[in-house]
C-alpha cells in the first residue's frame, strides 16, 4: 500500500508562557526542526559476553528550533524575547499540518535567539532555540 506524502504546510509552533494551559501560536514560522528522541547506552557487557552489549538508559537531552520571520514590536514575537530573559520553563506544542492533525507537547526553555538575518529583499528572520526539559507528549 503506497502511502500519501504529507506536507509539512500548516504547521504550527505554540507556547503557554504564563502556565493557565492557552497555547499561543509563535507567528510566522518559516522552518521547524522538532526535537529529536535518543537514548543514552549503558554498558551492559558481562565478562561471560563475546560480544559488548548495551541496556537502554535514561532518555538524552535534545533541543528544538523554528525559524521566525521576525517583527520586532509584534507581540507574539516579544513574547520568545520575553520567556528568554526570564529563563522560564513552559510549555510547547510542535502541530504538524498533516491531517489529521499531530502535536508533539514537552517543557522546555529558550536556550538561544539566534542572529537576526537582514538581507537587500529579505524578511527580517532568527533561529529560536528551546532546549527540551520534559518528556514528548504526542497526541
Amino acid at each position: 500500500m503506497v502511502q500519501a506524502k504529507q506536507l509539512a504546510l500548516g504547521s504550527l509552533v505554540k507556547v503557554d508562557h504564563d502556565a493557565d494551559t492557552v497555547f499561543t501560536t509563535v507567528g510566522l514560522t518559516r522552518t521547524i526542526t522538532p526535537p529529536g528522541r535518543s537514548r543514552v547506552n549503558v554498558d551492559g557487557t558481562v565478562l561471560a559476553d563475546t560480544l559488548k552489549t548495551y541496556e537502554p538508559g535514561v532518555e538524552d537531552f535534545s533541543e528544538f528550533s523554528f525559524m521566525q520571520l521576525w517583527h520586532p514590536n509584534d507581540t507574539n514575537h516579544e513574547l520568545i524575547d520575553t520567556l528568554f530573559g526570564a529563563k522560564t520553563k513552559v510549555n510547547w506544542q510542535v502541530l504538524y499540518g498533516a491531517s489529521p492533525v499531530s502535536t508533539d507537547q514537552f517543557a522546555g526553555y529558550c536556550s538561544q535567539l539566534g542572529n537576526e538575518t537582514l538581507e537587500i529583499d529579505g524578511v527580517i528572520s532568527r533561529v529560536v532555540t528551546v532546549q527540551r526539559t520534559g518528556a514528548i507528549t504526542r497526541s
